[in-house]
């Protein structure tokens, strides 16, 4: 039996989604894809652009420690918005 107000249940529904969307998802990572798929010469540009050592090419996205991985993720980022400004997405 819920004891709270209907407005309550529904944002507790939607937070229980967010959760299972984030912890319990089947599809991979983005940038877990793109890292484990990359080839060696861009692992190597990504990983000196994120400041991680030639080793870290040798790993996978999983092997990664959290550091590391947000460090990757960071690289992406930054790699993306430098495109866009080539691109003219950006001023």
């Amino acid at each position: 039996m819920f004891l709270g107000t209907e407005q309550q249940r529904q944002t507790g529904l939607r937070h229980i989604a967010h959760l299972k969307e984030i912890y319990f998802s089947q599809t991979k990572n983005p940038v877990e894809v793109i890292f484990d798929q990359a080839s060696e010469k861009w692992k190597l540009t990504l990983c000196f652009h994120a400041g991680l050592k030639r080793h870290h090419t040798l790993l996978t996205y999983s092997q990664l420690n959290d550091e590391d991985k947000m460090k990757i993720t960071q690289a992406l980022l930054s790699l993306r918005h430098f495109t866009a400004i080539f691109k003219g997405e950006l001023y």
